[in-house]
């Protein structure tokens, strides 16, 4: 059974460049590219490192999932994905579209 796609509720948008915190096997900060966006982590292809990190980069595939909460935002992406409208918000439209009469 597949399950409903998560809505972003997050600063995070796919393509945002951010900085990543060291951990695991990584002896420095990195940067990277966000690819997916979990509930409470992103899934991040690393794109800049420090060259006595390598070993370390390939072993994971160029890949790393971070924290949102350790992850600083460098660069916005130009194109974001859209993000769902409040639900309050439609409400208010539709009552004003009818035009409801007293």
């Amino acid at each position: 059974m597949a399950k409903d796609p998560v809505e972003n509720t997050s600063e995070f948008d796919l393509g945002d460049l951010v900085a990543g915190k060291k951990f695991a096997n990584f002896e420095h900060d990195f940067k990277g590219i966000v690819e997916k966006i979990y509930e409470h982590s992103l899934l991040v292809v690393i794109t800049e490192n420090n060259p006595e990190d390598d070993a370390t980069v390939n072993e994971y595939n160029h890949r790393a999932v971070l924290r949102m909460s350790d992850t600083k935002i460098l660069v916005k992406t130009d194109n974001p994905a859209p993000r769902p409208e409040k639900e309050e918000d439609e409400d208010t439209d539709k009552n004003d579209a009818k035009g409801d009469k007293a």
